[in-house]
């Protein structure tokens, strides 16, 4: 283990909502926001990113691998 890697617990306010539906042509989906007690946005967990990279891992196995 590296000695010079440091972590803490701190506080965030965490926000989910719902993004997506026909007019975007996306499947609705829960989506989490991290921000920290200013209001400085940290970060976004958007669950269609999973997807993607899942979907788009198997579209480049395919390609590199024909069966």
């Amino acid at each position: 283990m590296r000695n010079d890697v440091k972590a803490k617990v701190i506080q965030v306010i965490e926000v989910e909502h719902i993004r997506g539906g026909s007019a975007d042509n996306e499947p609705l989906r829960p989506v989490k926001t991290y921000w920290d007690l200013k209001g400085n946005f940290l970060s976004e967990y958007d669950p269609m990113l999973d997807m993607l990279a899942e979907n788009y891992g198997k579209k480049t196995q395919s390609l590199e691998h024909p069966m």
